[in-house]
């Protein structure tokens, strides 16, 4: 397994595993006390016995919520950059891949005409059409400030193309609100995928995809495709 999946999971698991050491040490413990004869009253030690279960449960359930905190944008309840880097790397030595690189179009008239909150709020109702539009393997990222990022596992350019046209779709037609404010945007979306068959740096294959945003940002409402070849 790789390392980092691994890592993910153990933070996952965290209060299983805290809970599962807990209960070993407090076996130990109990079994000490009793061998040593200090095994005090029922009651206090049953008292004790929750408390301490409870501290490990606790600990764990704290180091998932950070864990989870470091790789998730605060905005929009998406992974953040740093965690698409990881499952980037993490993907390519397991097979191919796509890559959806998204712009949100003229994203800058929308925070000057309406406020920094409504771009806020069109933010996160964006976000809400990419969980809505993409598979359950998708990763999902916000790349920084109005673009946004998605993988797509074991994903051909022809499907990973539909999709991303879809998602174009479905924003063209939606009416963003925000307390009696309504608008429309548009997105521009550069496509890249990666063949396992090929070797090739991750860096250098981000940059590609990202040339492709740039050229379906001159055009606007636009997909580009570009491929690892």
């Amino acid at each position: 397994m790789n390392g980092n999946k691994m890592i993910e999971k153990i933070y996952n698991y965290a209060p299983a595993i805290f809970l599962v050491v807990g209960l070993i040490l407090w076996l130990i413990i109990f079994y000490v006390a009793k061998q040593y004869s200090i095994y005090s009253s029922g009651s206090v030690w049953s008292v004790l016995s929750i408390i301490f279960i409870l501290v490990y449960i606790v600990s764990g359930v704290m180091i998932r919520n950070l864990y989870h905190q470091v790789h998730t944008d605060t905005l929009t309840g998406l992974h953040n950059r740093k965690y698409l880097f990881a499952k980037l790397s993490e993907i390519k030595a397991n097979g191919g891949y796509s890559l959806i690189l998204i712009d949100l179009d003229d994203f800058k008239n929308v925070n000057d005409t309406y406020g920094h909150i409504a771009g806020d709020q069109v933010l996160q109702q964006f976000a809400e059409i990419l969980l809505h539009n993409t598979r359950k393997d998708d990763i999902i990222a916000r790349w920084g400030g109005e673009e946004f990022a998605i993988i797509l596992p074991d994903t051909q350019c022809e499907v990973a193309y539909k999709i991303a046209d879809r998602i174009r779709k479905v924003v063209e037609q939606h009416v963003f609100s925000y307390q009696g404010i309504t608008c429309r945007i548009t997105i521009s979306i550069g496509l890249g995928s990666a063949k396992k068959e090929l070797d090739f740096k991750t860096e250098n294959f981000i940059k590609t995809v990202d040339e492709a945003l740039y050229k379906a940002k001159e055009k606007k409402n636009s997909i580009v495709c570009c491929s690892n070849d």
